[in-house]
């Protein structure tokens, strides 16, 4: 059909609607607007509609009738259950490849099999509109990963194909030569890929690939990607003087014996920013589940199943690793029993609630300098280490993560863009000023620099703020995966 007639335009006009990232103007404050960044929870099958809000599925996810082909990245596949979450008409006709890191159980779908741990998790969906999406996500495409644990995805718009097939965005390049790196087994679907305009995506493709990187590779991938990335970002005024990082994630790896990599690599790339000369000392935070949190899950035991931290690696590490521990306390998120599969790191200041009657704000919110949703957990081998005198970062695993910053959704119709972190009681946040009570006049009131046009883009994140230490002299343990527990979990269970 003609785009010059009017029902052409139409449909061309929704398809370009869609993929944009939705913004939202305040009822409250008509000079406040709201983006969606992209980044959601999973549902959790046992919680309430309450907690569940502005959270996605994967029948969700998959639902559209429209979707023609997809292409699966992951580690675990359960093929049945992949596919019985898309709709009825599509379940046994829809092309399908599937790059995964363990044995599939059918051969009816091609399969991409790597040699090298392949921890990405990710999805390629084709729709009948030439349009594309990409996931990038935490979860197996297993039954269990979906159903009652926390998991973390990023959606993107849905993106166009280009106009002018020579013209790129970072992001492709990014993403181009991460699929590169399977070789020539996924050709096919790199010149598909190749078709669409990245451009819209607000968010930075952060991978690690498996080998040994030097020269102008070095800082492509694993924490030597973040740390060159964030040496671009401007860390926000808030977040100069006093700020946290929190590395929040669902497993621990050898780490060492000492604390080097750890601090001295790992956490001086979180550390780095563009402005980083007018920064204080960051805090360094780690968020783990302890053994009474498996316990009380929703899951019990079977929950740790998915938390592999070996006991003789926390053994051997925990002289150093215990003061930087945090407990999995997520009530107010809305995910206290749903154990956590998602892994994110991030950058923030804490703002405690000044205005203490108003039932709807948190004990603490915070601003956000960055946030990585990713499939790393806190590994050597995930990240990578730098060996020979920091001329080579050696990684061993696939990994895929999208980081997100104010300075990604700025533009000139906004004088100030800040990200705020969300509540299911508080989705759409105001910064402090906005909560405190106006005693002045509505002429006053335009004066406010916060309420010139601003832009604020709320992420919901899986933990409660503030953040509770380990209190290890009442009790408290880390979970490590393979020792028995021979106490009984909420469901009456014991572990051997």
């Amino acid at each position: 059909m003609s785009e010059n007639c009017p029902e052409g335009r139409s449909k061309r006009q929704k398809i370009e609607d869609s993929s944009k990232y939705s913004i939202e103007v305040s009822n409250n404050q008509p000079n406040v607007a709201y983006e969606d960044s992209g980044i959601k929870l999973t549902t959790v099958e046992a919680l309430p509609a309450s907690e569940n809000i502005d959270c996605v599925s994967l029948s969700s996810i998959l639902s559209s009738e429209n979707l023609i082909e997809m292409v699966q990245f992951n580690y675990m596949v359960e093929l049945e259950f992949l596919m019985t979450n898309l709709p009825k008409s599509k379940q046994k006709i829809i092309p399908t490849t599937i790059v995964h890191g363990l044995s599939g159980e059918s051969e009816k779908y091609l399969k991409v099999k790597l040699n090298r741990t392949h921890h990405t998790k990710a999805m390629l969906l084709f729709y009948a509109n030439s349009t594309m999406r990409l996931i990038i996500h935490t979860a197996n495409a297993i039954r269990r990963d979906w159903a009652n644990k926390t998991q973390g995805v990023y959606m993107s718009p849905f993106l166009l194909k280009k106009r002018n097939i020579a013209s790129s965005s970072e992001f492709e390049s990014d993403f181009m030569e991460y699929l590169e790196s399977y070789g020539d087994k996924l050709n096919i679907i790199r010149n598909k890929v190749k078709e669409y305009d990245f451009s819209t995506i607000k968010a930075i493709l952060i991978a690690s690939i498996p080998g040994y990187h030097v020269n102008e590779k070095l800082e492509l991938f694993g924490h030597m990607r973040l740390r060159n990335i964030l040496s671009r970002v401007t860390v926000p005024l808030s977040c100069k003087l006093d700020s946290t990082i929190i590395c929040q994630f669902s497993s621990i790896g050898s780490l060492g014996k000492d604390e080097k990599w750890l601090i001295e690599e790992f956490a001086e790339s979180l550390k780095y920013a563009k402005n980083q000369n007018q920064c204080s000392e960051p805090d360094i935070k780690l968020v783990y589940p302890t053994v009474e949190n498996v316990s009380n899950s929703l899951e019990g035991w079977a929950a740790g199943n998915s938390l592999p931290f070996d006991h003789k690696n926390y053994l051997k590490q925990k002289h150093y690793m215990q003061k930087y521990l945090h407990k999995w306390k997520a009530i107010e998120a809305g995910r206290e029993r749903a154990m956590p599969h998602i892994k994110t790191y991030s950058r923030m200041t804490m703002i405690p609630n000044s205005n203490n009657d108003n039932n709807l704000e948190s004990k603490s919110s915070a601003e956000i300098a960055w946030l990585l949703l990713t499939s790393s957990n806190l590994s050597k081998a995930a990240w990578g280490a730098l060996q020979k005198k920091d001329k080579q970062l050696m990684i061993r695993s696939y990994e895929l993560g999208i980081l997100t910053f104010p300075e990604l959704f700025q533009n000139d119709e906004y004088t100030s863009v800040h990200m705020l972190n969300s509540t299911p009681q508080n989705l759409k946040p105001l910064l402090p000023s906005f909560n405190s009570p106006s005693k002045s006049t509505s002429s006053k009131k335009r004066n406010r620099p916060e309420e010139k046009n601003t832009l604020i883009i709320p992420i919901r994140l899986p933990y409660d703020l503030p953040l509770t230490p380990y209190n290890f002299k009442d009790g408290d343990e880390c979970w490590t995966w393979n020792i028995p527990r021979t106490e009984t979990d909420c469901l009456g269970l014991k572990k051997f």
